[in-house]
């Protein structure tokens, strides 16, 4: 009998879902893996940018002195927070310098040299007391965005209780400060050139400004402001600072000023029984001390953007408090205590002027103009004919005494003459405008008129036209103000039949030491037979000054100072 295989036998097991398991404990190990690995890399990352990859940078700030001790002690705080930039870790280094000075460095352009010594390393950020200073700067490549202020101070004036009251009781503007109130204005300060602006944007009627450049040179604010500038001068010893004005101010010193534009925190600080404010009605100059990003040489992206941050980090209300404890204010917190001073009520800021309205403001400032009696003598001969520049030397000159006839106060007294020789030969002067004050109608636009329509001829007489002119302005002697004969004439030599001593035996006839009448010289071009008229200049008290050209901006400066 055949045998039968029994069915008992076992049965093989599917290969398939094994696999499946298997697969799926792959996947789920490997993403387990993989997001470790990756959190590794990323613990690695973090701790090479903890670690500074790139290295350690020094960031560079450079602030006014005025505010300096406060950004030196927020420098510390950042830096303890230990920031990190573009993987460089930061310190802050602040460096205390002028911020006119400063400006005047930036304003060289991006690529210039910087004085190290002077200013500190050239910074990556700047904190100027103002964005007054900032005009000069506009179009040269070395501010990086839109700065942004990080506190304020508003321009007042430090002054004594008593003069503080009174100043309120007729609620005095820049414009109406009273007279015999001597104002601190030393040349080169940043207060005087926001005190200057304010004062000019009240006479001007400009409200809030910017003053514009035709009202900087306007007749009335150069009256106003060359007022308050001779009187400041006038001073036995005129404070350099407006530090040392405040100074002397607080010392109560004789003889000194009455009243110095500051900032209301300066004030503050040195406040005492004999000093406080008063701030001028309209609008008003405001110290912003913005956060400047400085672009140039050897100013990369990573001090940028750490200029940036630390600039970020200081206007954080915690740390920009630090700014109101010193008495500065600060946007969105309380005004600061000022002790004795009571902070300034601001119904307008001024906005600042472009850098040519400040230069010419400044200009101002640094040479007032005083009211005087002057007869301008002007020589038509034919040597005044000479193309110089692009147009005659007459017309140059013109020019020049047109300029300076804008700038002067209403209260000069000018009078013009020239001369030439007639068509017989003979020496002809004529008096084109007789003297008389600019405040009469017309007068300045006659002046100009007579000005613009000479033309040059005939020969030089200019020895009979100056004695001529010298005893006439003797004989008119307006006490009280300086009385002069502006002579401009060529180099060519005297073609008269007067002699060098008839001309100065004239000059010693008509002289009166009770009546002084100087003699101011200007002498057009080369040559060497001027030593008549420096006698002349000398024995008057004058001065004599040589232009090689017309066309050159020496000659415009020449006559202002002879006019001023």
């Amino acid at each position: 009998m055949g045998e039968h295989r029994g069915g008992s036998g076992a049965r093989g097991i599917s290969k398939g879902p094994i696999l499946v398991v298997v697969l799926i404990v792959l996947i789920v190990a490997g993403f387990f893996g993989w997001k470790a690995l990756s959190n590794r890399i990323d613990d690695q990352g973090q701790q090479a940018a903890g670690t500074c990859v790139e290295g350690n940078k020094t960031l560079d700030v450079t602030a006014d002195p005025s505010i300096a001790p406060q950004i030196e002690e927020l420098a510390k705080r950042y830096t303890q927070t230990s920031p990190v930039v573009r993987d460089h870790c930061i310190t802050v280094v602040v460096h205390g310098a002028p911020s006119a000075s400063v400006s005047t460095a930036l304003e060289a352009g991006p690529a210039a040299s910087w004085d190290d010594a002077a200013l500190g390393p050239r910074p990556s950020l700047w904190i100027p007391t103002s964005s007054f200073e900032l005009a000069p700067l506009a179009g040269k490549a070395v501010i990086n965005g839109d700065p942004r202020s990080l506190a304020s101070s508003p321009i007042v004036l430090a002054t004594g209780p008593e003069t503080a009251a009174a100043l309120a009781g007729a609620a005095s503007s820049w414009k109406s400060l009273p007279s015999d109130l001597t104002v601190a204005l030393p040349v080169g300060s940043t207060e005087t050139s926001m005190a200057a602006q304010a004062i000019a944007a009240d006479v001007a009627d400009a409200g809030a400004g910017p003053v514009t450049t035709d009202q900087a040179k306007s007749a009335q604010v150069n009256a106003a402001l060359s007022a308050r500038a001779l009187q400041f001068q006038s001073l036995p010893t005129p404070p350099t600072s407006t530090a040392e004005a405040l100074g002397a101010l607080s010392a109560g010193t004789p003889d000194s000023v009455k009243a110095v534009p500051a900032t209301e925190q300066s004030i503050a600080q040195s406040a005492n029984a004999a000093m406080t404010t008063y701030s001028p009605a309209g609008a008003t100059p405001v110290a912003d001390y913005p956060a400047v990003i400085v672009s140039g040489s050897g100013i990369d992206e990573t001090a940028s953007r750490a200029a940036a941050q630390f600039a970020d980090f200081m206007r954080e209300p915690n740390q920009s408090q630090l700014f109101v404890g010193a008495g500065f204010r600060v946007e969105g917190q309380d005004l600061p205590d000022l002790g004795a001073v009571s902070p300034a009520k601001i119904s307008s800021t001024l906005k600042p002027a472009s850098a040519e309205t400040a230069a010419a403001l400044g200009d101002i400032v640094a040479n007032p103009v005083s009211p005087r009696s002057a007869t301008i003598l002007m020589d038509t001969s034919a040597s005044m004919g000479t193309d110089d520049g692009g147009a005659t030397r007459l017309a140059n000159v013109a020019a020049a005494v047109n300029t300076q006839l804008g700038r002067s106060p209403d209260a000069s007294d000018i009078g013009l003459r020239e001369f030439s020789t007639g068509t017989d030969g003979k020496p002809s002067e004529r008096i084109l405008v007789p003297g008389g004050s600019l405040s009469e109608p017309n007068r300045r636009a006659t002046i100009t008129d007579f000005l613009n329509g000479l033309r040059a001829g005939g020969k030089t007489s200019k020895y009979p036209a100056l004695a001529s002119s010298y005893k006439a302005a003797v004989d008119g002697f307006d006490a009280g103000r300086v009385n002069s004969v502006l002579l401009i004439t060529s180099s060519t030599p005297d073609e008269s039949t007067t002699t060098r001593a008839e001309l100065l035996s004239a000059i010693a006839a008509a002289g009166n030491p009770s009546r002084p009448v100087q003699v101011d010289v200007i002498v057009v071009g080369a040559g060497d037979d001027v030593s008549t008229l420096q006698d002349v200049s000398d024995r008057t008290g004058g001065t004599l000054v040589r232009v090689d050209s017309t066309s050159d901006p020496a000659l415009a400066a020449t006559v202002t100072k002879m006019l001023s």
